[in-house]
């Protein structure tokens, strides 16, 4: 009797489990049943995630697209949208107002679909940025000064260049080495200095003006100088030291 007791109780058991597993998978193919793209709907690559991207920097940027390098890219959360006419709208939110695009750079990309938002997908790369920068087209020594023949204009990587770099030719013609400089260096502010265009015991004429009068008087130089440097001159028809601004390689100007 305790066995045929037992016997049933485990039949019954079975019965119930056997139910409770019918219920869970019908359960499960409902849910992935609402999961099953529409014939309607849909996909969107990420090579045109990748294309809206790359395009949001460069307008940002005001770069053309060979200057942009667009690396490591990854789109998150594209799922499909029902069919229609697609648009995108790119944002960085909470950057604080600020637009940071270089280096890592994280955006959000909003899909419209005939006007009304469907998703928000986010998107992130690696921008390089190639900018033209001023290079030395041979070896300088130190003191030797810039002429054109001297330095050319090349794109490099702006991510891994310094602030200081020089990106106009004539930042850097006129001034002279600091100390020597190899061929291809991308020039920066503190390679360069001004060259003296006058040094000391150099006969130069002295002049200052006053409306329609004008005085001249020869001098001589008693410090070296650069174009808009005061230095010290000595008067040579008054034998006094007075200071003057050079104002090129063969006259000074004194304040009336």
């Amino acid at each position: 009797m305790i066995m045929a007791k037992t016997m049933r109780s485990i039949f019954f058991m079975i019965l119930f489990l056997g139910l409770c597993m019918s219920y869970m998978v019908q359960t499960a193919a409902g849910e992935d049943s609402q999961r099953v793209i529409k014939p309607s709907d849909q996909s969107i690559q990420e090579s045109i995630f990748r294309k809206h991207f790359k395009e949001y920097v460069c307008r940002h940027l005001r770069k053309t697209g060979p200057d942009v390098v667009v690396s490591r890219f990854k789109v998150k959360g594209n799922r499909p949208v029902p069919a229609g006419s697609v648009s995108f709208k790119l944002s960085q939110k909470g950057q604080e107002g600020r637009i940071r695009l270089q280096g890592f750079v994280k955006s959000i990309a909003e899909v419209n679909v005939n006007g009304q938002v469907k998703n928000e997908v986010l998107l992130s790369g690696y921008i390089d940025v190639f900018e033209s920068v001023v290079c030395t087209s041979r070896n300088l020594k130190r003191g030797e000064v810039i002429e054109r023949d001297d330095v050319y204009l090349a794109k490099r990587n702006g991510s891994r260049l310094s602030p200081k770099v020089l990106t106009y030719m004539d930042k850097a013609e006129g001034l002279r080495a600091k100390h020597n400089i190899r061929a291809d260096t991308c020039l920066k502010e503190w390679m360069l200095e001004k060259a003296p265009v006058v040094d000391r015991g150099d006969i130069i004429t002295i002049f200052a003006e006053s409306g329609d009068l004008r005085v001249t008087v020869p001098g001589r130089v008693l410090m070296k100088g650069c174009p808009g440097d005061l230095i010290k001159v000595q008067n040579l028809m008054s034998k006094q030291d007075i200071y003057a601004k050079v104002i090129n390689n063969s006259s000074v100007r004194v304040a009336f």
